[in-house]
């Protein structure tokens, strides 16, 4: 699924491709935001995308997230970890109680069109 942010600006894609539901349950995201494009990489017309590693909490939210790799290294980082950090996911949950649960997600950078 891929999200549009504006008619023909930057757009995020291969939401659910960067799940990785091989862990233990699935990995459900429930909200996703997508990232701001930087501006130097959109004038540049840079792409890239970043991956990374973080904790589901009990109530579904995102903390403690780390950059895992990224390419190329650092253009994209501070955008896609803040865009992580407002993401929701469903919580797994064991024997009806919910948990904490490590994941991993990649987050695309892709400018729309070649206008």
């Amino acid at each position: 699924m891929d999200l549009g942010v504006g008619g023909d600006g930057p757009f995020l894609g291969g939401m659910g491709q960067g799940v990785d539901l091989t862990k233990d349950g699935d990995i459900i995201p429930i909200v996703t935001i997508a990232p701001n494009y930087p501006r130097k990489a959109q004038i540049a017309k840079i792409e890239g995308w970043v991956e990374i590693g973080f904790t589901i909490t009990e109530t579904g939210a995102v903390i403690n997230p780390k950059v895992v790799a990224s390419k190329p290294a650092r253009i994209f980082d501070r955008e896609a970890l803040r865009a992580i950090l407002k993401y929701k996911f469903k919580p797994k949950i064991v024997d009806g109680v919910a948990m904490t649960q490590e994941a991993t997600q990649k987050i695309d950078f892709e400018l729309a069109g070649d206008d």
